[in-house]
C-alpha cells in the first residue's frame, strides 16, 4: 500500500512545491520584460530537457540513447503538442481578451479533458462528471475574485463578442485548450500501452520541440537582450555568507532577471517531473485536477505570506474546488475501485457455479445455439482467418522507395532554391502580399488568404518586418535584404512532400511496388513542378494538400467496414480539413470537392442498397452516415474556410490599397483610411468633382459636340459632350443645384435620395439625359448637356437626377469620398455609367459617359472627390479623430466574396504567355518566368515533355481500354476477372475522374489562363499511368485449374474458391515486366529532366544553338537569336 502510494506522494510535493514556488519567480520576470513568454518557454524546455538526459543515456545504444518500447513517432507528436499548446497559449495574448473570458476559458481544462476522452471511449461515473463541473465553477469563482482584488477590470459589458481580434483569440485558447486535452488522453494512451515511461517522456517531449524554437530566434534573441539589461542581482548577506564566494559573485554579476528566468526553469522542471510522473499513475482528468487546484494553493499561500486581502468570493470559490477535489478523489480511488470488486467477485461465484460439474464434465446443449463453438469450429475459424489475411509483411520495400524518393524529392526542390536573388514572375503578388499582411496594411486578391497567410507565417518566423513590396520583376532581394530564401522553401517544402503523397496514394491503394514508384517519379522529376513549387507562388500549396486530400480520403474508404471507429472518424476529418485547406488557397479547390464528392454520393448510393452484402441499413443508420459525411467533408472545411478570412481581416486592420475595391462602411473598418478622415458633407451649390469608383475617371465635359452621324450611320443629338477624363481639369467641376427653391443658399445639406441638378461651371450648361442611342451602346442613353434657358424651361425634366447612395438610409448625408452612389435620371430611370473602351478621335480618345438601364450593375457607382470651392478655413474641414467602426464578419466576408468573383471573372484580357486548355496535356507552349540578358540565363516554366506526352496518352488508353471492355461486355466476351476490373473501374476511374475534374471545367473559363493550371490535373494522371503499368504488365495469368468448363463453353469458379486480395495475388507473381516498363519510363523522364533543368532552375546560361535544341515544339524561349 505505501509503495503504490510512494509515487504519487512524490510527485504531488514536486507539483505543489515547484509549481508554487515557479509562479513567483515567473512574476519577477513579467514584471521586469513583459513579453517574454517565448525566451520563458524555451529555458524551460532546455533545462527540463537537460536534466532529463541521464536517465536516458546509454552509450551502447543508438545515439547513446536507451532503447524505448514507444515508438519515437509517438513521442515526436506528443512533443509536437506541447509545443503547439505553448505557442498558442503565448499566441492568444496578442489578441483583445479581456480578464474575464481569459478565466472562463482557462478555467474549463478538466471539462475539455474529460470531454476528449469520453470522444476516444473512456467512461465517466455521474460523480465524476459532477465534481469535475463544480471544479470549474469554483475555479472561475476564485479567479474571478483574485482579479477584481486585483484591480482588473471585470466588466463584462465593454466586451465586443464581435471584435475579429477577440474572435480570433477565442479561437485560438479554444484550440490550445482542445489540443492540450486531447494531449493528455494521447499521453495517458501511451502509458497504458507501453507502460508507465514518465522519465522518457518528460526528455523526449522537450528534446523534440528545441529545434522548433531556431525558427524563432530573432525574436528569443531579442527577449534576451532586454531581460540581461536588467540591474544585477543583489544577493542578500546571509545568502551570500552561506554560498562559496564564487557562487557569490556569478550572482552579483548577473541581471536579476536572468537570475529568475533560469530559478524559474529549474521550479519549472520540478512541477513538470511531477505531472509526468503523476499522468503515469492517474488519468488525464486527475492531473488536469490536481492541477487546478495546486493554482488555487499557490494563491492561498500567497495570502498567507504577504496578507493578500480574500474576500467572500474567494473563499466561497476556494471552497467549491477543495470540495469537487476531494469528492471526485473520493469517486476515483474508493467508491469506483470498490464497485470494481464487488462485481469481480460476483463473476467469480458465477463461474464457480458453472464449472461445478467438475473440469471435464461435457454437457451438449438440449437446443441448438448457434453461440455456442466447440474448440475445433474456433480453430477453423481462425486457421481461416489467418489464410484469407494479406501476407504483405514489413513492405520494407516500399518503405524504402519512399525514403528514397522523398530524399530527391527535397533535393530537386531546394537545389539553388537561393537563384535568381530577384523577384520572378508572380513572385511580385504574393511576395508583395505577405509583406502586407506583415505591416498589416489592407489589400484585394481574387485568391482566399490561406496561402498567402502561409508566406506571412514564414517571413514572421525569421522577424522579416515586410519593408520591401516586390514591384518589379527583377528587383533585388540582396540588395533589399529580404528573406526570400525562407519564403520560397515554403512551397518548396510543400512541393517535395507531394511527392511521397502521390506514392502514398498509390500505396494505399494497393498498387504494386513499380506502379507506386512510376507515379512518384513522373512528378519527381517533372520540371514543371519543381520550377512552380520552388518559387513564392500559390500553387505548390494546392497541389500538396489536392494531394493529401486524395490520400485521406482514400484512408477512409478503406474503413469503410468499421464505419463510426476512431480511425474512421479521424481520416474523415482530415479528408474535409485537406479539402478546405485546398479551397482556401485558391477557389478551382472545388474541383477536388468534386472528384470526392463523386465517390461519396456512390458509397451513400449502395449504403442505401437493401441488398447490400453486409447488410441492409435503417433508414435512422443511413441518416447517420449521411450527417458524418456532410459534418465531416462539407460544414467543417466551410467553417476552417470562414476561419482563415477571419484571420484575414483581424490581422489586415490598417487602411491600403485594397481600401478602393471595397464599400465605404467596410473602409471605416479601417484605421488610417483616408476617407474616414477626409470625409466631407456635400451642401448645395458646392462645385464638386465626380470620379467612377473602377475606372477612375472624372465627369468631365467641353465645348465640342457629337458628330451628327456615327460610323455605324446612327444620328446623335449633336449635343455638348460628356465625357470621362482621367486627369484633374476645370472642366470637371460641376455645381450642385436643389431642384426646388431653398429658404437659403449656405449649409443646406445633400442628402440620400434628394433629386438634384448638375451645372457645368466652365460652359454654364445643366447635365441632362435623354432618349438618344450613346454613341457605342444603342440601347444606352446619351448624356450631354443643355443651357440653362432650355434646361429651365422645356427640358427641365431631363436634368433632373437622384442621388442614390449604396447601401445608404433614408435622409443620410452625402459626402466625399464615403458616400458611393449612382447618379439615376429622375424621369428615365437609367444610371450613369461608363467603360474602359475610349470614344474615337472627335472625343480626344475619352470615355464615354452614357445612361445604363440596368440600374443594378455595379459598376454604376461614383463617389465625390472633392470640393473645390470650400475655402481652406472651412469648419467643414476640421475633422475630429474618429474611431474605426465595426462591421459584422459575415457581411464583411460576402461583401469580399463578390469583389473577389467579380474581379476574378474580369481578368479577360490578353496575356503574352496565356493558353488554351487543349494544349495544355501536350505541353504545346510554356511561360517565361525570369531572364538575365547579361548572363544569357532565363527561367522558363515547362513540363517534362516525355513525362507529360506519357502521361497524356495513357489517359486515352484507359479511356480505349474502359471502352473496349464495355463492348466485349455486350458481345458477351469477359476478358477481365471481376476483381482486375473492379480495381480498373473503382481505383483507376477514380484517378481519372480526379483528372478530368480538374482539367475539363477550365474549357468554360473566360478568364486568362496558363499552363500552371494544368499541374493538378497532372499528378492525377500520373496516378492513371502508375495504374495502368500494373494492368498492363500484371495482369494475373488464367489458371485452368481454378475452375471447369460448363456444357456451353463457359467457366464456372470451382466451389468454395475464394477471391484473393489484390497485394497477396500480385506477391505471387512476377514483377520483372512492370520493373522494366518502370526502368525505361524513369529513365527517359529522368533524360528529359536533366536536358530542360537550365530552363526550370535558371542556370547556367545557354548558347544559340543550346536555346534552339531545347525548342522542340517551337517553344517561345529568350536568347535563340
Amino acid at each position: 500500500m505505501i509503495s503504490a502510494l510512494a509515487p504519487l506522494a512524490g510527485s504531488f510535493a514536486l507539483i505543489f512545491g515547484g509549481c508554487c514556488s515557479n509562479v513567483y519567480c515567473l512574476e519577477a520576470i513579467v514584471k521586469h520584460e513583459p513579453d517574454s513568454g517565448l525566451l520563458i518557454t524555451l529555458f524551460q524546455f532546455a533545462f527540463t530537457c537537460i536534466f532529463a538526459w541521464p536517465s536516458q543515456v546509454d552509450l551502447n545504444g543508438r545515439f547513446l540513447l536507451k532503447d524505448t518500447p514507444v515508438p519515437l513517432r509517438k513521442w515526436a507528436l506528443s512533443a509536437a503538442m506541447f509545443f503547439t499548446v505553448n505557442m498558442l497559449n503565448n499566441w492568444a495574448f496578442a489578441f483583445n481578451i479581456s480578464v474575464p473570458v481569459h478565466i472562463i476559458l482557462r478555467s474549463f481544462g478538466s471539462v475539455t479533458t474529460m470531454s476528449a476522452g469520453w470522444l476516444r471511449g473512456k467512461k465517466y461515473s455521474q460523480i465524476q462528471v459532477i465534481s469535475v463541473a463544480l471544479l470549474s465553477i469554483g475555479v472561475v469563482i476564485s479567479a474571478w475574485a483574485d482579479a477584481a482584488s486585483k484591480g482588473k477590470s471585470m466588466n463584462t459589458a465593454s466586451i465586443d463578442f464581435t471584435d475579429a481580434s477577440l474572435e480570433t483569440g477565442l479561437v485560438v485558447l479554444l484550440v490550445a485548450q482542445m489540443l492540450s486535452a486531447y494531449m493528455g488522453i494521447y499521453v495517458q494512451d501511451i502509458y497504458a500501452e507501453y507502460g508507465n515511461h514518465w522519465k522518457a517522456n518528460l526528455f523526449y517531449s522537450h528534446f523534440f520541440s528545441l529545434p522548433l524554437f531556431l525558427q524563432l530566434y530573432p525574436t528569443l534573441h531579442s527577449q534576451f537582450l532586454r531581460l540581461s539589461a536588467s540591474h544585477p542581482f543583489s544577493v542578500p548577506p546571509a545568502v551570500a555568507t552561506a554560498f562559496p564566494s564564487t557562487v557569490s559573485n556569478a550572482l552579483a554579476s548577473t541581471s536579476e532577471a536572468v537570475v529568475y528566468l533560469t530559478a524559474n526553469a529549474v521550479t519549472q522542471l520540478l512541477c513538470i517531473t511531477g505531472v509526468n510522473m503523476l499522468s503515469a499513475n492517474t488519468s488525464a482528468v486527475t492531473v488536469t485536477i490536481v492541477l487546478n487546484i495546486r493554482k488555487l494553493v499557490s494563491f492561498l499561500i500567497s495570502v498567507w505570506l504577504f496578507g493578500n486581502p480574500m474576500g467572500g468570493l474567494m473563499k466561497l470559490g476556494a471552497a467549491i474546488v477543495f470540495g469537487a477535489g476531494a469528492l471526485y478523489g473520493w469517486e476515483t480511488t474508493s467508491r469506483i475501485p470498490n464497485r470494481r470488486k464487488a462485481q469481480e467477485q460476483q463473476m467469480n461465484g458465477k463461474l464457480q457455479i458453472r464449472h461445478r460439474g467438475g473440469q471435464n464434465a461435457k454437457k451438449r446443449p438440449i437446443t441448438p445455439n448457434p453461440e455456442v463453438s466447440s474448440d475445433k469450429d474456433i480453430d477453423a475459424v481462425a486457421k481461416v482467418k489467418k489464410e484469407l489475411r494479406p501476407s504483405q509483411g514489413f513492405e520494407w520495400d516500399y518503405k524504402i522507395a519512399i525514403t528514397i524518393i522523398t530524399i530527391l524529392a527535397f533535393a530537386t526542390r531546394f537545389y539553388g532554391i537561393s537563384h535568381p536573388n530577384q523577384v520572378v514572375f508572380d513572385e511580385v503578388h504574393f511576395g508583395k502580399f505577405a509583406s502586407y499582411y506583415l505591416q498589416r496594411t489592407y489589400f484585394f486578391d481574387v485568391h482566399p488568404p490561406f496561402g498567402k497567410l502561409l508566406f506571412a507565417f514564414a517571413g514572421w518566423l525569421v522577424g522579416y518586418k515586410g519593408d520591401f513590396m516586390f514591384d518589379n520583376i527583377g528587383d533585388s532581394y540582396i540588395s533589399n535584404r529580404v528573406p526570400y530564401v525562407a519564403y520560397r522553401s515554403m512551397p518548396a517544402m510543400m512541393g517535395a512532400l507531394t511527392v511521397p503523397t502521390v506514392f502514398l496514394i498509390m500505396w494505399e491503394s494497393g498498387y504494386s511496388l513499380p506502379a507506386c514508384v512510376t507515379a512518384a517519379g513522373l512528378l519527381l522529376f517533372d520540371n514543371g513542378h519543381i520550377g512552380q513549387t520552388r518559387l513564392i507562388l500559390l500553387d505548390a500549396t494546392l497541389i500538396f494538400f489536392m494531394a493529401l486530400s486524395v490520400l485521406c480520403y482514400i484512408r477512409f474508404y478503406k474503413l469503410r467496414h468499421a464505419p463510426f471507429s476512431r480511425k474512421w472518424w479521424k481520416w474523415l476529418l482530415l479528408t474535409g480539413v485537406c479539402l478546405s485547406c485546398v479551397i482556401s488557397t485558391k477557389y478551382v479547390g472545388v474541383f477536388t470537392f468534386f472528384s470526392i464528392g463523386v465517390p461519396v454520393l456512390f458509397d451513400l448510393w449502395d449504403l442505401m442498397d437493401i441488398n447490400r452484402r453486409q447488410g441492409a441499413l435503417s433508414l435512422p443508420e443511413f441518416g447517420k452516415h449521411f450527417a458524418a459525411r456532410a459534418v465531416g467533408l462539407i460544414i467543417i472545411p466551410f467553417f476552417l474556410y470562414l476561419f482563415w478570412f477571419q484571420v484575414h481581416f483581424s490581422i489586415l486592420s490598417r487602411s491600403g490599397p485594397g481600401d478602393d475595391f471595397m464599400s465605404p462602411e467596410f473602409q471605416e473598418t479601417l484605421s488610417d483610411n483616408i476617407m474616414t478622415m477626409q470625409s466631407v458633407s456635400i451642401d448645395y451649390f458646392d462645385s464638386i468633382t465626380m470620379r467612377h469608383k473602377e475606372t477612375k475617371v472624372y465627369l468631365h465635359s467641353h465645348p465640342d459636340r457629337y458628330p451628327l452621324r456615327y460610323e455605324d450611320g446612327r444620328i446623335s443629338s449633336q449635343g455638348q459632350q460628356v465625357t470621362g477624363y482621367p486627369h484633374n481639369d476645370t472642366n470637371n467641376h460641376w455645381q450642385i443645384l436643389p431642384s426646388k427653391p431653398l429658404q437659403g443658399t449656405v449649409g443646406q445639406r445633400v442628402k440620400n435620395g434628394d433629386i438634384i441638378r448638375l451645372r457645368h461651371l466652365v460652359t454654364d450648361t445643366l447635365l441632362m439625359t435623354h432618349d438618344v442611342a450613346s454613341p457605342y451602346y444603342p440601347t444606352n442613353q446619351e448624356f450631354t448637356t443643355v443651357g440653362q434657358e432650355e434646361g429651365n424651361a422645356d427640358r427641365y425634366n431631363d436634368t433632373l437626377f437622384e442621388v442614390k447612395i449604396e447601401n445608404g438610409k433614408t435622409g443620410q448625408d452625402f459626402k466625399t469620398m464615403s458616400s458611393h452612389f449612382k447618379l439615376i435620371h429622375y424621369p428615365t430611370k437609367v444610371a450613369m455609367w461608363t467603360h474602359t473602351t475610349p470614344l474615337p478621335d472627335w472625343a480626344y480618345k475619352q470615355a464615354e459617359i452614357n445612361g445604363n438601364k440596368n440600374v443594378q450593375q455595379s459598376s454604376n457607382i461614383w463617389y465625390v472627390d472633392e470640393i473645390p470651392s470650400l475655402p481652406a478655413d472651412s469648419e467643414r474641414l476640421k475633422h475630429e479623430p474618429r474611431k474605426t467602426k465595426h462591421v459584422p464578419f459575415l457581411k464583411k466576408y460576402f461583401e469580399l466574396q463578390r469583389a473577389m468573383f467579380f474581379h476574378n471573372n474580369a481578368l479577360t484580357s490578353s496575356h503574352p504567355y496565356s493558353s488554351f486548355p487543349i494544349s495544355w496535356p501536350f505541353l504545346l507552349r510554356g511561360v517565361s518566368f525570369w531572364t538575365e540578358n547579361d548572363t544569357r540565363q532565363q527561367i522558363y516554366f515547362l513540363g517534362n515533355p516525355v513525362g507529360w506526352w506519357l502521361a497524356s496518352s495513357l489517359l486515352a488508353v484507359f479511356a480505349g481500354i474502359v471502352g473496349a471492355d464495355q463492348l466485349a461486355l455486350r458481345r458477351g466476351m469477359d476478358a477481365l476477372d471481376d476483381r482486375t476490373r473492379s480495381r480498373l473501374y473503382n481505383s483507376t476511374g477514380f484517378f481519372f475522374l480526379t483528372w478530368a475534374a480538374h482539367y475539363v471545367p477550365f474549357f468554360i473559363m473566360g478568364r486568362q489562363l496558363f499552363l500552371h493550371h494544368y499541374l493538378p490535373a497532372h499528378l492525377a494522371s500520373a496516378l492513371v499511368t502508375g495504374a495502368l503499368v500494373e494492368f498492363i504488365f500484371n495482369i494475373e495469368p488464367a489458371n485452368l485449374d481454378e475452375g471447369v468448363l460448363t456444357t456451353d463453353g463457359k467457366k464456372k469458379g470451382a466451389s468454395g474458391q475464394r477471391s484473393r486480395p489484390v497485394r497477396e495475388r500480385l506477391g505471387q507473381q512476377s514483377l520483372m515486366a512492370s520493373w522494366a516498363a518502370t526502368v525505361v519510363i524513369l529513365a527517359a523522364v529522368f533524360w528529359s529532366f536533366l536536358f530542360f533543368t537550365p530552363l526550370t532552375y535558371g542556370k547556367p546560361g545557354l548558347d544559340v544553338d543550346q536555346v534552339n535544341a531545347r525548342k522542340w515544339l517551337n517553344y517561345d524561349l529568350h536568347f535563340a537569336k
